[in-house]
């Protein structure tokens, strides 16, 4: 049974937090991945620069200050709390131990190898 990945909405679009691959990726356009790399840790979050056309992390920053209303910071919530299970099954730890507040709610935790095997992950 394949898990769930769960989904964070940056400035109206949605998508999915994959741990395993440590990227976000556009939920209606799966190929538009953000990887975790160009986060910056910021309290207990992390923050990132996002482009609103591209909807991603821009690529070429030089540019940046030319087209200030083009781009926003973006902070997330830490990955514990965007998504405990899928750091658990990362790093082979029991969810209980990390969030010992939803011991019980997730059981047989496998993250499904099938899910990848869809062309759109290499």
């Amino acid at each position: 049974m394949a898990r769930q990945l769960p989904t964070v909405d940056i400035l109206g679009t949605i998508f999915c937090v994959d741990v395993l691959r440590e990227e976000l990726w556009q939920q209606e356009a799966p190929a538009n991945r953000i990887p975790f790399a160009v986060f910056d840790q910021e309290g207990n979050g992390y923050t990132f620069l996002y482009d609103l056309e591209r909807k991603g992390a821009p690529q070429d920053k030089s540019g940046i200050r030319e087209m200030g209303d083009r781009y926003r910071w973006v902070t997330l919530p830490a990955l514990m709390e965007l998504d405990p299970e899928g750091i658990a099954l990362k790093y082979n730890i029991p969810v209980e131990v990390l969030c010992p507040e939803k011991a019980g709610q997730f059981t047989n935790l496998q993250e499904d190898d099938e899910f990848y095997d869809d062309g759109l992950f290499g």
